[in-house]
């Protein structure tokens, strides 16, 4: 299936989001490629390759003078922003000056939109480095991908890349306070809904104790081919299992 093109810029949207509402992107990443620490089944960018692009990461300071210039132009126009959102062209905490990045970023958004909390969407296999805990402990919400509850499914579904330890990660969600988790489940080629995972999700869940969790399926074009929504009846069951087994609150996106 098709991928969708890469964000072509820092500041992109609002996009229309079934969690998010008009949620401002911010892309700390190239514009020409994909950078990201996972390679996710379900990817709406495709595959994380390796790139002929030379694109260097542009530094904290070049990326606020695009975001404050970009903020000034919606507040201008009176678009509607709810949310303002770390995400863009994949793993937005690879970028050494996160830490800058979000103290710059939630100054703007105090100007401009006041109202609208500074996220970020992250795939948490850089939750063991201390830069990257410090900088999300600033943010106003932190979600967090959590697909696969064993070291087996993760691999299969999220493919990380380079050195990235589940147990570490796993331990870390444990311990990084006021998180929401986003479970991706699906089915087809790759499977996360089968009983004994689900089990396994429902108990690791219950060890993190998130805020709460973001249960949802496939809504966009996915890297690997045969990957099928699940029902939204189905995934109600499994938000109804987590809270009845763990009284955490999820919330389902279908």
């Amino acid at each position: 299936m098709p991928s969708i093109p890469l964000q072509d810029s820092v500041v992109y949207g609002p996009i229309r989001s079934r969690r998010l509402g008009h949620s401002l992107g911010i892309n700390v990443l190239p514009v020409s490629r994909k950078v990201c620490s996972s390679n996710c089944v379900y990817c709406q960018y495709g595959w994380t390759l390796p790139s002929a692009s030379s694109e260097p990461l542009k530094r904290a300071g070049e990326l606020l003078e695009a975001v404050d210039a970009a903020f000034q132009r919606h507040a201008r126009l009176g678009t509607p922003v709810d949310s303002i959102t770390l995400a863009g062209n994949g793993e937005p905490t690879l970028h050494p000056d996160l830490e800058a990045l979000v103290i710059g970023i939630k100054r703007l958004r105090d100007r401009h939109f006041p109202n609208a909390p500074v996220s970020i969407l992250s795939d948490a296999t850089q939750l063991p480095r201390p830069r990257v805990r410090r900088a999300l402990t600033l943010l106003d919400t932190r979600y967090l991908k959590f697909d696969a509850a064993d070291e087996a499914t993760w691999r299969r579904i999220n493919d990380p890349l380079g050195r990235t330890d589940f147990n570490a990660m796993l331990d870390a969600l444990k311990h990084l306070p006021d998180i929401v988790l986003q479970s991706m489940f699906i089915q087809g080629t790759f499977e996360n809904t089968d009983e004994p995972h689900l089990r396994t999700w429902i108990d690791a869940v219950g060890s993190i104790r998130p805020r709460s969790v973001q249960v949802y399926t496939i809504d966009r074009p996915t890297a690997a081919d045969g990957i099928a929504k699940v029902p939204a009846d189905q995934l109600r069951r499994i938000a109804d299992r987590l809270t009845a087994a763990t009284s955490i609150p999820a919330d389902v996106f279908d």
